[in-house]
């Protein structure tokens, strides 16, 4: 029995020798490629394999992938970060989630779930800049932005909210800055007539206040 338990070791002691040493140490499972997919244009491949800190040569069996992923993830602009490895073939591959603005707010870059973060390069344009005492009032008024008709998304100058019930905003109108009082995003539609109809009317043309709070009893100043 304890001859038969020796022979068992004796092969078992190199076997895992042998293995330990191909995953830790060998060239044969060390990295060969580096990829990077998912990135904004701004952002070239060589700064993310930088910031992951895996370099070609590096054992697989030494690199932890939750451990980079919560790495990468500390990056403000990315939502989330993947990898993996393959053995085979001696890849590493990363895949990145950045996350999408909706606004600007407090000079940063706000996205669907009220994160703020540095958005990398230049910020797309037609987002809206959004004043607001918390990022939660901005994300309604971002909102009630969303649900404008494009010409006055494209004429929104700024937009704010000092509660959810106060919800203003500034639009360009033939050279003009405009201030237009929206209450709540509720009948936005029907706000967005009154406002053009009310726009349309000669003895308005020098108005500086539309407040369409109560678009039954808009009132023009």
């Amino acid at each position: 029995m304890e001859l038969k338990r020796f022979k068992v070791l004796a092969i078992a002691v190199p076997l895992f020798i042998g293995i330990t040493y191909l995953l830790a140490w060998s060239p044969v499972f060390a990295v060969k490629e580096i990829s990077v997919v998912g990135l904004p244009a701004t952002i070239s491949e060589q700064y993310l394999i930088a910031k992951s800190q895996i370099v070609k040569g590096n054992q697989l069996a030494r690199i932890e992938p939750r451990s980079i992923e919560r790495k990468l993830e500390e990056i403000s602009w990315i939502e989330s970060a993947s990898l993996s490895r393959n053995w085979i073939s001696g890849s590493v591959d990363i895949s990145i989630s950045p996350r999408v603005p909706v606004g600007i707010f407090q000079g940063r870059a706000l996205d669907s779930d009220g994160i703020l973060f540095d958005f990398p390069g230049q910020i797309p344009k037609g987002l809206p800049l959004v004043s607001a005492s918390s990022t939660e009032l901005g994300l309604e008024a971002i909102a009630l932005f969303t649900s404008l008709p494009q010409d006055f998304r494209d004429s929104l100058l700024s937009i704010s909210a000092s509660n959810s019930s106060s919800i203003s905003s500034w639009q360009n109108f033939d050279g003009r800055k405009i201030k237009v009082q929206w209450g709540t995003a509720k009948d936005i539609s029907l706000k967005v007539s009154v406002y053009r109809a009310l726009m349309a009317l000669p003895e308005n043309k020098n108005v500086k206040r539309v407040d369409l709070s109560a678009p039954h009893a808009p009132i023009v100043k």
